[in-house]
């Protein structure tokens, strides 16, 4: 054991370091350039990169709370404006979606591709998935909510 740390101690690096330094060869002050150039490049994009760090604390989302003694037309009124407001954000979403495909479509026209049958192709898997998604929806409404029956109200004797 003894002897390895010999082998790796510092101070034998050094005087090895030293050693090749000070011996004549015409190539000697290159390839301490080139190392020295190596080694920087290898530390600057690591240094660039940077560090992850700790991990982002979580977030947390806070919920609304209602007052129990909402009515129910304060109830629906609320659901209505929620709905608005996922339409109108789910709307700006398909535009802002739209106009990526047309940016798409004009780099590829510029760069002589079919964007055209590329297009009706994106279309078609577009209303699959949307049929796909609504038929999806259909079969869990069907599943969880609860349908009346016509007697529901007891008959009189």
């Amino acid at each position: 054991m003894k002897e390895f740390f010999r082998n790796v101690s510092p101070v034998r690096a050094l005087r090895d370091l030293w050693q090749i330094l000070g011996a004549p060869s015409e190539f000697r002050l290159r390839s301490l350039a080139l190392a020295v150039l190596v080694t920087g490049g290898i530390f600057s994009v690591m240094w660039q990169q940077g560090g992850r760090g700790l991990p982002r604390p979580p977030e947390v989302i806070y919920f609304e709370s209602w007052r129990a003694d909402r009515s129910d037309a304060e109830i629906m009124a609320g659901n209505v404006e929620a709905t608005k407001r996922a339409r109108a954000e789910a709307a700006e979403e398909q535009a802002r979606a739209e106009d990526v495909r047309e940016m798409y479509k004009t780099v590829g026209a510029a760069t002589g591709l079919d964007t055209e049958a590329m297009d009706r192709q994106a279309k078609i898997e577009r209303e699959a998935e949307a049929h796909a998604d609504a038929a999806r929806t259909k079969a869990l409404l069907d599943r969880l909510v609860v349908k009346p029956t016509a007697s529901a109200v007891p008959k009189a004797p």
